[in-house]
């Protein structure tokens, strides 16, 4: 297996071990062997676990951005009243969330983690540069998007994971209160 096939290897067996068994269960024995490559390569490649953790972050992180930008496009849509063009974004964004339960499951356990607190919080401004710039021109000057987004992010997320956990039902009427919810805390930002 080369390098880069062992490093994605790696990547996806963090996000499946990480959801399943949660950070402190997450052993690089245990990552390796899911990944079928050995141990040492952990540290070959990454050089550590919490590396491979952050890399594994970042990996989703780019993902979701790059989501994103291509459904952002919708909130300039002059056809449709403001209300309804965020509604249309957070339901691409709720798809996305919902569409893969390993990826959103290790998400939420990484983002409330001490990793996530020490290795990435500031990194993740940069990979979400492009998104925030489309994102900030629909709040005036002064706004603290940065928090807005994160916070949004949070509640989409989390909402997901306990919807793909049967923790609340997967229906319309809990997606309508969660967007009401979501857009009742950006309503009063808007420009």
């Amino acid at each position: 297996m080369k390098s880069e096939d062992m490093r994605l290897a790696l990547i996806k067996s963090t996000i499946q071990t990480i959801s399943n068994v949660g950070i402190d269960g997450a052993t690089t024995k245990l990552l390796a062997t899911n990944a079928g490559v050995n141990e040492a390569y952990i540290y070959r490649i990454f050089g550590g676990k919490e590396q491979l953790f952050k890399e594994t972050f970042t990996y989703i992180d780019k993902d979701f951005s790059s989501a994103l930008l291509k459904i952002f496009p919708i909130v300039y849509d002059k056809n449709y009243n403001i209300k309804l063009r965020f509604r249309k974004l957070f339901e691409k964004v709720w798809q996305y969330a919902l569409a893969d339960k390993e990826r959103c499951s290790f998400f939420i356990r990484y983002y409330y983690s001490r990793c996530y607190t020490n290795l990435i919080s500031e990194e993740r401004k940069i990979i979400y540069a492009k998104v925030m710039k489309k994102f900030n021109t629909a709040f005036p000057y002064g706004t603290d998007t940065w928090w807005l987004f994160n916070h949004i992010f949070d509640v989409i997320f989390s909402s997901a994971v306990k919807v793909l956990r049967e923790e609340i039902p997967d229906t319309e009427e809990t997606e309508e209160k969660i967007f009401n919810l979501l857009y009742s805390a950006i309503q009063s930002h808007l420009k």
